[in-house]
């Protein structure tokens, strides 16, 4: 059976990485039988490594990291690692389930996949300040540890406040607006068409991973769902049939 290497959190939440639901998302939609292995960060490079997966470089921080997720698909092949590398493989892998990437929308999908982290990235310290929230101490302290270092700064100063808060969510939704512009286009409830692919599950895991790591309740995700008349609130109600944990 496919093993899928997920990043632990505290009970009761399950996983929480918008990296992670990606890839849990593609399995499910594939209806590819699978089972979790939930591993804290300090143990991502002994088990990676072991599993061989290659690991990812960091030319701006110096830094080598082994990152989840990953998937070991039978014991005889090394693990892959990276989201859209691993929805690349089950499509081939898997050629009679549904395609992660329609066929001829594969140029399409990775330009997209690329360009949304890109506009997001000035957004991460909305994230990434609020993540050990959801962690267990021993990744917590990881955590802040390595996003110190990359930062440059105590952890606790990471975290827009005041005004850099109202202007990262300003921004964060300016970007959304432009991608309800694009979703508009479409025949159906999602980027190309009636059907998910990647891309919705790109747009749905950073959603969900906002919502697990800020809290269903919190003034920041209440405002996310208010973005572009709440087509990304229905968005991730659209794709709650893939959001399956009980693997």
């Amino acid at each position: 059976m496919l093993v899928f290497y997920d990043l632990a959190a505290k009970e009761p939440i399950k996983t929480w990485s918008p990296n992670t639901w990606k890839t849990r998302y593609v399995l499910n939609f594939k209806k590819i039988p699978y089972k979790t292995i939930y591993l804290e960060f300090p143990e991502l490079k002994g088990v990676l490594q072991k599993a061989g997966a290659q690991p990812l470089v960091s030319e701006k921080h110096g830094m080598v990291f082994y990152t989840s997720p990953a998937i070991v698909d039978n014991e005889t092949e090394p693990a892959i690692s990276d989201s859209f590398k691993i929805a690349e493989y089950l499509d081939k892998r898997y050629p009679d389930t549904p395609k992660a990437f329609p066929l001829g929308s594969e140029a399409l999908q990775a330009a997209f996949h690329d360009q949304f982290f890109k506009h997001l990235f000035s957004f991460a310290p909305f994230i990434v300040g609020k993540v050990p929230n959801v962690l267990n101490q021993v990744s917590s302290d990881y955590y802040r540890d390595t996003r110190e270092k990359m930062f440059g700064k105590p952890f606790e100063e990471i975290y827009p406040v005041g005004e850099d808060l109202v202007k990262d969510l300003a921004q964060a939704e300016e970007f959304f607006d432009t991608l309800n512009g694009w979703y508009s286009e479409s025949r159906g409830p999602y980027f190309m068409g009636d059907n998910p692919s990647f891309a919705d599950f790109v747009v749905g895991g950073f959603l969900l991973s906002l919502k697990i790591i800020h809290g269903e309740d919190s003034a920041e995700w209440k405002s996310i769902t208010t973005w572009s008349n709440g087509r990304w609130q229905k968005l991730l109600m659209d794709l709650e049939k893939y959001a399956c944990t009980e693997s």
